[in-house]
C-alpha cells in the first residue's frame, strides 16, 4: 500500500508548513522573533490567514550570588496573521497579536503529568497555585523587573515581506524564500506586552518536500538574524543582535492527517547574568500535527517543552487555524 501526496496547484500549495510558534517566555515574546515558516510563499492574488493561540504556562526561579530571578504564571498569545501574494515571487503580510498575563489556570494538570511520567516538580507543589509573579533582582535597591498584574491588551504589530528565491514545481518540489519583517512598538511595554522599541528580522526559509517524499516526509528549515534596538525591559542588558533557527519534520501518512515534529532556537537576548532564564541561547521542541480540512483550511495543535530547561516556558499549548482566501 502507498499514500500518494496531492498534487501541487498555483492556487493551492500542499507543502507542509512550520508550527507557527516561538519562545514564550515573558522577557522574550516581547521582542520580534518571527515564528518559523515555510519556504513556500502566498500566490500572487492570494491571501493566506493563520489565527493562533498559545498558552505558556511559566514556573522557574533561580539565584546565584546578588542575582535571583521568578517566573511564575502564565502568557498567552493570540495572534492574527496575513500574508498576500502581491505579485508572482512577492509576499506582504501582517501579523497582530493580542497579549495576555494571567495566574496559572493549568499548575494543577502541569503537576499531575509530571507525576504520571516521573518529572522533577523543581518546586511547584510548593508555591501556591493561581498566582503570577515574573521579577528579577541583581541586588540593587531596585528590582530589574517586576510584574504581578493581570491584563489583555495588544502587542506589537510586525509588518512582513517575502521574496520567492526558488520556485517550487511539480517536478522539484523545493521552496526557497527570503523573508524579513519591521516590529513595531505598539503594545505596553509595562505590562510585557512589547520591548518598546523596533526590532527588524531577515532570514532564509526552506521547504523540501521532495527529497524524503517516498517517506511522505517534507523538511522544513530557517534561520536568520534579528536586530534588536534598545528596548524598556532590561535596557543596560538587552544585546544588539540575535540569531535564531528552525528545523522540523512533516510525515504525511495519510491526506487528511499529518504529524510534525519542529526544534525551535535563538542565542541570547540579554547579557552579564549568571541565571539561565536570563542569559542563555535556548531551544524548545514542538510535537503535535495537523489536519487537513480540504484544500483551503487546516488546523494545527501541538506541544512544546523547554529542551534548554529554564530558557523558555515550561509547557505551551498551541492551537492554529490556517485559510486561504
Amino acid at each position: 500500500m502507498s499514500f500518494a501526496l496531492p498534487s501541487i496547484s498555483d492556487a493551492q500549495s500542499t507543502f507542509a508548513s512550520p508550527f507557527f510558534t516561538r519562545n514564550m517566555s515573558p522577557i522574550i515574546q516581547i521582542f520580534g522573533l518571527p515564528a518559523a515558516q515555510g519556504g513556500d510563499l502566498t500566490p500572487a492574488g492570494h491571501t493566506d490567514s493563520t489565527l493562533a493561540l498559545e498558552t505558556a504556562n511559566n514556573f522557574t526561579w533561580d539565584q546565584k550570588g546578588e542575582e535571583s530571578v521568578w517566573f511564575d504564571g502564565e502568557t498567552s498569545r493570540a495572534t492574527l496573521f496575513l500574508s498576500h501574494g502581491i505579485a508572482p515571487r512577492w509576499e506582504i503580510g501582517l501579523e497582530v497579536p493580542i497579549v495576555s498575563h494571567n495566574t496559572g489556570i493549568f499548575d494543577g494538570f502541569i503537576e499531575n503529568w509530571h507525576d504520571a511520567f516521573g518529572l522533577p516538580q523543581n518546586g511547584r507543589k510548593d508555591t501556591p497555585r493561581g498566582q503570577i509573579d515574573y521579577s528579577y533582582d541583581r541586588g540593587g535597591s531596585t528590582s530589574e523587573l517586576s510584574m504581578s498584574d493581570t491584563g489583555t491588551g495588544i502587542g506589537d504589530l510586525t509588518l512582513h515581506l517575502g521574496y520567492q528565491l526558488i520556485q517550487s514545481s511539480p517536478g522539484n518540489r523545493r521552496a526557497l524564500a527570503l523573508r524579513g519583517g519591521i516590529k513595531l512598538p505598539t503594545g505596553d511595554s509595562d505590562r510585557l506586552r512589547g520591548s518598546g522599541a523596533t526590532d527588524l528580522h531577515l532570514g532564509l526559509a526552506l521547504t523540501d518536500a521532495q527529497s524524503l517524499s517516498r517517506y511522505n516526509l517534507t523538511l522544513f528549515a530557517s534561520g536568520g538574524v534579528l536586530w534588536l534596538t534598545e528596548g524598556d525591559i532590561l535596557a543596560d542588558q538587552q544585546r544588539d543582535m540575535v540569531g535564531f533557527g528552525s528545523l522540523g519534520f512533516d510525515w504525511a501518512p495519510w491526506r487528511l492527517v499529518s504529524f510534525k515534529l519542529q526544534l525551535d532556537g535563538h542565542s541570547s537576548f540579554y547579557k552579564d547574568s549568571a541565571l539561565d532564564q536570563i542569559d542563555s541561547a535556548s531551544a524548545q521542541l514542538a510535537i503535535g500535527g495537523t489536519l487537513h480540512l480540504g484544500d483551503t483550511d487546516s488546523v494545527d495543535l501541538c506541544v512544546t517543552e523547554d529542551v534548554v530547561v529554564d530558557t523558555a516556558s515550561d509547557v505551551v499549548f498551541h492551537i492554529a487555524w490556517k485559510h486561504r482566501f
